[in-house]
């Protein structure tokens, strides 16, 4: 059987037909090929655009048989940038210590606020550079990506250029961005140690003190708390973050509140109520209430003494100690939680079917001033005045007690789930509880998960789980 010959030139498209080659087979004596016949052959097989002629010229009069050449390109699409902001201070803040080489953890290199100065550039904003439409060999157009300019900076503390693409800072504070908002906020910040020659702090905003806060003093701020030297037993409270790059001494008199997180080197004899995360090296005889979870960090990184009790778990590398220091340790949601979830569904109903008989009753004493109205002047009808003191009465208590209900329900949902894991030694005179499941240690463990199952807390080794 004979191969049959091909004919006439030969047309080939890629895939992506941004390509077009072209090969003349030899013709047969005598016969040659003609620019226009070969032109005529491309057109027919659907390539339109990106031709190469002066190519395909060459190919035809210098009898270039059987080599296949590309004869069209295609012009991709260049795509073009959507317009940005670049933002010219740190908005990346690390939310826990650096770990250093000999295993301690470093919470004094620890930067959680970024600050500007007045007159400082903080962001600059880049337009939107347009893309340019391409084709294919078959010259159906290939569209680049539509971009979009953003609407100007949104926020507070600083001032937009007349060409709108540059921002600076009207006041000197506290830079971040909030929910897409830069907020530049005031921001006390003292160079000196906090004693009676300062007296107490009282600023709406974020603190930051550059030296060590003394005995019986109290800060309190609506922001954050930044305190670089040693604490004593002072009264801390805070709307967001605590960091205590040098720790705290207590004596069983200091107090640390804030519905942020907190850091610290390390604390002793303290009461702390956090809403957040407790990020420490060293808690000692402390009542800590902690409403996310309580990371206990580094090679020291132990626990001895006192009550903790941390909603979303606890993460420590020691707890107790040698001299079997009673030390209790809770996770996940107390009793008392879900007994007061009970309670304040019954008030919720009780409250709700009130106010529908109140609404019912002033219905109907309305109804009758209406029918009265159309012989005689209506007149305010006392039992609908105290009818409606009693519904704003029970409305503020029903608002107050679903409030309460959705703060509850908050943590039980943060507990779901909690454990207590830790590292390396747990020593006897501890405590474990995982919502209302008690456990006494009474025997030296290491590296041991506490988990709940059922009714029951379970102790397993962390390399079985891993």
């Amino acid at each position: 059987m004979s191969i049959q010959k091909e004919k006439g030139p030969q047309i080939r498209i890629s895939l992506d037909s941004m390509e077009a080659f072209l090969s003349l087979p030899i013709p047969d004596d005598g016969e040659t090929y003609s620019f226009e016949d070969v032109m005529r052959v491309i057109e027919v097989k659907g390539v339109k655009a990106g031709i190469d002629e002066e190519l395909i010229k060459h190919m035809v009069e210098d009898k270039i048989y059987t080599q296949e050449r590309r004869i069209a390109v295609g012009q991709a699409c260049v795509e073009g940038k959507d317009g940005y902001f670049e933002y010219l201070f740190n908005r990346d803040f690390s939310r826990a210590p650096k770990i250093l080489p000999d295993g301690t953890a470093d919470y004094f290199s620890m930067n959680t606020i970024a600050t500007v100065a007045e007159g400082d550039e903080i962001a600059v904003y880049h337009h939107c550079t347009q893309g340019k439409d391409g084709f294919n060999v078959k010259g159906v157009p290939q569209a680049a990506k539509r971009v979009r300019d953003l609407p100007p900076l949104l926020g507070k503390g600083f001032t937009r250029s007349e060409d709108g693409d540059h921002y600076t800072a009207d006041i000197p504070g506290k830079i971040e961005c909030v929910q897409e908002r830069v907020i530049i906020s005031p921001i006390y910040e003292i160079q000196s140690d906090i004693g009676v020659q300062t007296g107490n702090i009282d600023f709406n905003g974020d603190v930051v003190i550059h030296g060590m806060v003394k005995s019986g003093m109290m800060i309190k701020a609506t922001g954050s708390v930044t305190i670089d030297g040693v604490v004593e037993n002072a009264s801390i409270t805070a709307g967001k973050d605590i960091v205590l790059k040098s720790g705290l001494m207590g004596n069983s008199q200091a107090t640390l509140k804030t519905k942020g997180n907190l850091f610290a080197k390390f604390i002793e004899y303290a009461t702390l109520d956090i809403r957040g995360t407790v990020n420490a090296e060293v808690l000692l005889n402390c009542d800590v209430v902690c409403g996310e979870k309580l990371i206990i960090t580094g090679v020291r990184g132990s626990v001895v003494g006192g009550s903790v009790r941390a909603i979303g778990g606890v993460e420590a590398n020691q707890i107790g100690n040698e001299m079997e220091t009673k030390t209790m340790v809770a996770v996940g949601a107390e009793v008392e939680v879900y007994r007061r979830m009970k309670v304040l569904e019954h008030k919720v109903k009780s409250a709700e079917h009130a106010i529908e008989s109140i609404n019912n009753q002033i219905a109907e004493i309305e109804k009758k001033e209406k029918a009265r109205s159309v012989v005689e002047k209506p007149k305010s009808d006392p039992r609908k005045v105290a009818l409606l003191r009693m519904k704003v009465k029970e409305a503020t208590n029903l608002s107050q007690d679903k409030e309460e209900m959705s703060e509850l329900n908050e943590i039980v949902t943060r507990a779901q789930g909690a454990q207590i894991v830790v590292f390396g030694n747990v020593h006897p005179g501890t405590t474990i509880r995982i919502d209302d499941i008690v456990i006494n240690v009474k025997d030296m463990q290491q590296g041991i998960k506490f988990i709940k199952e059922g009714d029951h807390i379970h102790m397993v080794r962390n390399e079985d789980l891993m």
